[in-house]
């Protein structure tokens, strides 16, 4: 019988024990030591943990904000961070400062269904917000879009030929129309306006452009007072032109390509009208100017007029699916996007705005240009502009509904110290209840805290003395013009908006798309006059704004 190889014992039954204590002493060992490294670790790299984003060139890249939840844990909480914050624009373009700290008070005021959905929609743990913006979703801005969009690019197209000297291949030629804004005048008043007046001209001159079939372009000088491209996006069309070449380019009357200039800067409401419409309810937009490059400079609105005098063009555009409500805001947010910080900077806002459990109210008050050129001579004050809180606990007190938990004061002014007034009665008890009424406690006011500026100081040096002028330059003006569209895009989504008399409020109304929002107050020295905003016929109809200050 052979017998297999013998196996042998490692080591006596002594040795076997120790050995068997040492292995399992070794491993409680690393045992202990590994719930040690994760007690550490727990302690370094929490649960809840903050995200850390810094550059030294630009605080607005320091981002504290804690993760959100997974998309598939809907039940885990989204907790906001404890400072709201705007990163830094990866494209180059401006970035506004942090929003200001009223913001997100006022926003763990509302309901808390509704800051879960903020903090889950609109707050990004990367950049701060979200920076999408809708438009016509539902088609509430009708259908003509990709008609003039291809329109648009094929009479790009074509001055492509005319620049490469292929005037012969052309089948007709190519029609344009372009709002230009020129360097500020140097004497006169001739200059394009705050931000108000041009986008008045801007955005009447592409909806003649919409209505004659005319590709549109718009150019403001490079430093009067920043580029319109540093402004804004070009999110459907191509509209971008350089002025100087046009002229020579548009130069041959023997083959019908012509260059015309318009000119309608300043223009009172009669005057308007007989250049608007010199036939009457029957004018053909296509018989006023015959250039085949119209170069339009241009401070003053048309369009809410085109729709109550022209027995033509309503039926047109309504086959567009634009009327009279919702032309201007459509036509404006087809043609210029704010740039991605000033977006982010928007949604911050209008998402709460548009909030269920939040009823909120934009103020906009325009003291004097005085405020802006010299800020340290402002003596404005809640008393003084007392009118426009009455007017918005009036409105609050007929507008607010059972789902409204907050009611939210919005303001924006050219007054520093009337802003930090207003900031005040968050906190100071005494003055809220003076000036927000009986609900005073129930009600937060929300500012933005951006930098305030006019966009033409040049031309307010010529009527007010400036005790310390600031030096127009791109950097130096790149925050106030933004500043003046994050400000008025804001005010046009409030629920409603209590305005002073002058363009600007307007132009956040028109922008709104809701005839039925907006109350224009009086001046101070007339707050006498301040009607009841308890009525509905304190409301400013479209019709009526429309004869006011840059038209309509």
């Amino acid at each position: 019988m052979v017998s297999g190889p013998s196996y042998q014992r490692l080591g006596t039954t002594t040795d076997g024990l120790l050995f068997k204590y040492k292995l399992a002493k070794a491993l409680t060992i690393v045992s202990l030591l590994a719930v040690i490294v994760m007690a550490l670790g727990s302690l370094v790299y929490p649960a809840s943990r903050w995200n850390m984003t810094t550059d030294e060139s630009n605080t607005n890249d320091l981002a504290m904000a804690p993760s959100s939840p997974s998309a598939d844990d809907a039940s885990a909480e989204c907790q906001l961070p404890a400072e709201l914050f705007i990163a830094k624009s990866q494209d180059g373009s401006y970035t506004p400062p942090h929003p200001d700290p009223t913001l997100l008070q006022a926003i763990k005021l509302a309901a808390p269904s509704d800051v879960d959905n903020y903090c889950r929609n609109t707050y990004d743990s990367t950049n701060g917000f979200v920076d999408t913006v809708p438009y016509n979703t539902n088609g509430e801005c009708g259908n003509w879009q990709q008609q003039y969009r291809e329109l648009h690019q094929q009479r790009l197209k074509e001055l492509e030929m005319m620049q490469n000297g292929l005037l012969d291949q052309l089948q007709e030629p190519p029609r344009f129309i372009s709002y230009l804004c020129r360097e500020v005048a140097t004497v006169g008043n001739r200059g394009c306006g705050g931000l108000a007046d041009r986008m008045s001209g801007m955005i009447s001159t592409f909806f003649f452009a919409l209505l004659t079939d005319r590709a549109y372009l718009a150019h403001w000088a490079d430093e009067n007072p920043i580029p319109l491209e540093i402004l804004f996006e070009k999110p459907n069309i191509d509209w971008t032109y350089d002025p100087s070449t046009i002229p020579a380019l548009f130069d041959h009357p023997e083959q019908g390509i012509t260059y015309q200039q318009v000119d309608t800067l300043n223009q009172k409401y009669a005057v308007l009208g007989n250049t608007m419409f010199p036939d009457g309810p029957t004018q053909d937009f296509q018989d006023l100017w015959n250039g085949t490059f119209v170069e339009a400079r241009s401070n003053r609105a048309y369009i809410i007029r085109t729709f109550q005098e022209s027995s033509i063009y309503p039926e047109m555009l309504a086959k567009m699916g634009l009327d009279k409500e919702n032309t201007f805001g459509c036509l404006t947010d087809y043609l210029f996007r704010p740039t991605i910080g000033s977006r982010r900077f928007i949604n911050a806002y209008r998402e709460f705005f548009q909030m269920d459990s939040i009823l909120s109210i934009g103020m906009q008050v325009r003291t004097d240009d005085n405020a802006l050129a010299n800020p340290q001579l402002d003596h404005n004050s809640l008393e003084m502009w007392d009118y426009y809180l009455t007017c918005a606990n009036q409105v609050a007190s007929v507008q607010r509904k059972p789902h409204h938990k907050r009611v939210v004061y919005f303001m924006i002014t050219d007054s520093l110290r009337l802003r930090d007034e207003f900031k005040s009665l968050n906190t100071n008890t005494t003055l809220a209840k003076q000036f927000l009424g009986q609900y005073y406690d129930e009600t937060s006011t929300v500012v933005t805290g951006l930098p305030v500026e006019h966009i033409e100081p040049e031309q307010v040096e010529k009527y007010i003395h400036v005790e310390n002028p600031i030096e127009v330059t791109r950097e130096r003006m790149t925050p106030g013009v933004n500043s003046a569209v994050i400000e008025n895009w804001l005010l046009s989504y409030a629920d409603f908006r209590i305005i002073s008399p002058q363009g600007y409020g307007k132009l956040a109304a028109f922008h709104s798309r809701s005839d039925n929002s907006t109350i224009s107050l009086p001046r101070n020295a007339q707050k006498h006059r301040a009607p009841d905003c308890t009525k509905p016929e304190a409301l400013a109809k479209y019709d009526w704004l429309a004869t006011q200050w840059s038209l309509g």
